[in-house]
């Protein structure tokens, strides 16, 4: 180690330090600097590595002794097998690692955010990083053995999911009628060892390309779609998710070119081209018999319809450069005759002259850039038309076509797999907290559409390296890097959104991005992060969980596919991933009280959502997630309303809080004002209203009777503002909960949720500190009398004040016997 830290490194800034002053050599100086590096700490390196290979073996040796010590007094001992299974899962990779410099190297250049000479350097540290990083895991997981052996932790017994029926109840799954949470790996290979460790769950994929030009599904497609299926049903892998993607065989686009006239980058064709559409029927109905038959009577399945699907049509918009088609226009038009009926009726809200609707365009058509490909000419100006008819027409139209999309794969995957199997949509996480809607996801309308809500959700922690893209929290007043050890509230909103509008159904993160994403990267991920940020998710109603991503062979080698480099991924990092397979074990043990407390939980402040300003109004989304955060760190139990929901409330356990949403329709309003009149509570946040949905002067602002208005502000000033004017309306918990700084100030930070546990009082406490510092947390019950809480690992008793660190989770209960 000494020499690593004397010889290696000081070397490596010499020789990449030359290389920068001749970076404009290019690619020679680069392979004479690779060849440089590899001849001088060859031999040297081949020690070290070793030499730390060696210590990784000893410390295995240990950890599998101390196993089989617990086992003998029949201590759970699974956990820590995980951990056996995560070392020799890296000493495998760091071994290829070490000895394939060159393919390392090849695949970290990928990632171009990075450039020389620092993926030279990480690509040369990796093999030495990742055995550094199995000694932490067998440090860890020989600790925990020993307090386990010295009784002074109890681990809860896990779930057996090799074995058993699974099906899916209501919000959450259940085996043999027990609650828990499916999960595994992206691209993770079916072997016992990772489905025991990091979860089950069945997967293939199909697509139009497996089409044959005779319009029927390959026989060796099917076969092996086939195979998938048995092989999952005999390793318990459930749900079998059939996974949908969007991509055309060749032979359909010689045939018909047009059907890539307004492709995106995960559906590669026009959504509303006829031959789409036969095509997709065609292959639904040859393969989804046989396919889904493979799988035993009663066998859970589902039907993911897309992957990150998106329509972004404003210019600049991703991939918005590729268009719309005629088919595209054409159903444009014939929305607007109906929304209309008459030409002079539009023309006189968009103050233009056109004589028919086949006339009327939202883009410019004079644009000689596209005079040979006139569809790509068909991208909208946001900061031309947004806040006015045209852009909210448009919006409106782009939701309308891809819900009839989404309503039309729905109907026919279900009415080929023989049982009308479930289906959810792999929503891009950012679709509610971005503050752009011409992409076509209508949330409430998907959400309503899916059977288990779906998303990939993203959770980065503090220290991350970010590379611009959506970071809007770089602000020094502002950024969640202030005063949180991870960026959280993407991943919950959209939860707490979802959830809201159905909350009996369980939701499918099926690409989480708590571990890396094309915008950031984190080189040492904390196995305290892992394990607050997972738990975070599923507090806030998540119910299967498969990260992204695993992309090693079983011989450790990287995955070939030059679109998916490992730099600073999970598949580099021990720690995350043994972190990753443990919280999945220890939430699965406490599933049976935790599943079915987070669906019933009460929601007490309900955010006013309003599709016509987040579709108009830029500032809206940002101005909703500012008090949804401070609710949130409040620990009061939060939610969403929509026009269409808003009338169902409790107007004795529900308030409305509409932050300010300048374009609304009278519609809208008039939901709000239902509410008010049979005794609804409405919080207003600043002015609303000033708008109708086309950006319209309202000449009569809408009234609502003030019950309390609060001015606009940030997350902090919410949070004093609504500790004082909210807190108070909120009914008391059994647990009171008060979170101070180490200097004894109030504060926030630690999320807690309570979960009752019997009909005597019983409760059980999740804390989790969210903040990047220490936090003091007081408990007390309102009636002032003294009442044991457990911790429910270390099994002490915990007093009325604990001290958190930043990313500590702790779980407490207390029974009431009669």
């Amino acid at each position: 180690m000494k020499f690593l830290d004397v010889f290696i490194e000081p070397n490596f800034k010499i020789i990449l330090g030359y290389f920068q002053l001749r970076q404009c050599a290019g690619k020679v100086m680069l392979l004479i600097i690779l060849f440089l590096v590899n001849g001088l700490f060859a031999a040297s390196d081949t020690s070290t590595f070793n030499q730390l290979y060696k210590e990784v073996e000893n410390a295995e040796v240990k950890l599998q002794n101390l196993i089989q010590q617990a086992e003998s007094k029949g201590l759970n001992t699974e956990s820590a097998e995980i951990s056996v299974h995560t070392i020799d899962l890296f000493k495998t990779a760091a071994k290829w690692d070490f000895e394939n410099f060159d393919k390392v190297h090849d695949n970290f250049s990928h990632y171009w955010r990075i450039k020389e000479p620092r993926t030279t350097e990480e690509a040369r540290r990796l093999p030495f990083n990742e055995l550094k990083a199995c000694m932490e895991v067998a440090t860890y997981a020989n600790s925990e053995l020993e307090l386990q052996l010295e009784g002074k932790i109890k681990l809860a017994e896990h779930l057996n999911l090799k074995v058993g029926q699974v099906r899916l109840g209501k919000g959450y799954y259940e085996i043999d009628g027990r609650p828990f949470f499916p999960s595994s790996l992206i691209w993770m290979p079916k072997k016992e060892e990772y489905l025991n460790s990091f979860g089950r769950i069945g997967q293939r994929g199909t697509t139009l390309a497996r089409l044959s030009p005779q319009e029927h599904v390959w026989q060796s497609v099917l076969d092996e779609n086939i195979k998938s299926a048995q092989e999952s049903a005999a390793n318990n892998l459930t749900p079998y998710v059939f996974f949908n993607g969007h991509s055309p065989a060749k032979w359909m686009i010689k045939q018909h070119f047009d059907i890539v006239h307004g492709a995106r980058h995960f559906t590669k064709y026009d959504i509303d081209s006829p031959h789409i559409r036969t095509w997709f029927m065609q292959l639904c109905e040859s393969q989804l018999p046989k396919w889904s038959g493979a799988l035993p009577e009663g066998y859970p399945r589902m039907h993911m319809l897309a992957n990150e699907p998106h329509f972004a049509t404003a210019r600049g918009g991703w991939l918005a450069k590729e268009g719309l088609s005629d088919h595209t226009m054409v159903k444009y038009r014939t929305w607007l005759k109906a929304k209309y009926q008459e030409i002079d009726r539009l023309n006189e809200l968009y103050g233009t002259s056109y004589s028919s609707f086949s006339e009327v365009i939202f883009y410019d058509g004079t644009d000689e850039r596209y005079i040979n490909e006139p569809w790509r000419a068909r991208q909208i100006d946001m900061g031309k038309t947004r806040g006015g008819p045209v852009w909210y027409d448009w919006c409106s139209f782009n939701q309308h076509r891809v819900n009839e999309w989404f309503s039309f794969l729905k109907e026919h995957v279900q009415a080929n797999d023989g049982v009308g199997a479930p289906v959810t949509i792999k929503m891009l996480g950012f679709t509610l907290s971005r503050n752009t809607r011409d992409g076509g996801m209508d949330i409430e309308y998907l959400t309503n559409l899916q059977d288990v809500i779906g998303a990939d959700l993203r959770v980065a922690p503090l220290g991350a390296e970010f590379f611009g893209k959506h970071e809007e929290g770089i602000n020094p007043e502002t950024s969640w890097m202030n005063y949180f050890a991870y960026d959280w509230s993407e991943q919950s909103m959209y939860l707490d959104f979802s959830k809201s509008l159905c909350p009996e159904k369980a939701f499918y993160d099926s690409e989480w991005h708590g571990f890396s994403s094309v915008s950031w990267r984190h080189f040492n991920i904390s196995r305290n992060y892992v394990r607050s940020s997972i738990w975070m998710a599923f507090l806030d109603g998540m119910s299967m969980i498969k990260p992204w991503f695993w992309g090693r062979a079983s011989d450790g080698a990287i995955k070939t596919n030059k679109s998916y480099d490992l730099m600073g991924q999970l598949p580099t990092q021990p720690v995350a991933l043994d972190a990753y397979g443990r919280v999945m074990k220890e939430l699965n043990s406490h599933a049976a009280w935790l599943a079915p407390g987070v669906m019933q939980q009460k929601r007490h402040i309900m955010i006013y959502y309003c599709e016509e300003s987040a579709i108009q109004d830029e500032g809206y989304t940002s101005g909703f997630k500012s008090a949804y955060e401070a609710i949130k760190m409040l620990n009061i139990g939060v939610g969403f309303a929509t026009p269409s929901t808003v009338t169902s409330l409790s107007h004795e356990e529900q308030i409305v809080l509409l932050t300010p949403t300048q374009f609304i329709k009278d519609e809208s309003i008039t939901a709000l004002q239902d509410f008010q009149q049979k005794g609804g509570k409405v919080i207003l946040i600043g002015d609303s209203f000033q708008y109708n949905e086309y950006g319209e002067d309202r000449n009569e602002v809408a009234f609502l009777g003030e019950f309390i208005r609060l001015k606009e502000g940030s997350m902090v000033s919410y949070i004093s503002d609504f500790r004082e004017v909210i807190l108070p309306l909120i009914p008391a918990s059994l647990l009171q909960i008060k979170i101070n700084d180490e200097l004894g100030n109030n504060s926030f930070g630690v999320y807690a949720r309570q979960f009752p546990t019997g009909p005597n009082g019983g409760v059980i406490v999740v804390l989790n500190n969210l903040s990047k510092d220490a936090r003091v947390v007081q408990l007390k019950f309102p009636d002032d009398v003294g009442r044991p809480l457990k911790d429910m690992i270390s099994q002490d008793i915990v007093s009325g004040e604990l001290n958190m660190k930043p990313l500590e989770v702790r779980i407490l209960s207390m029974q009431v016997t009669q």
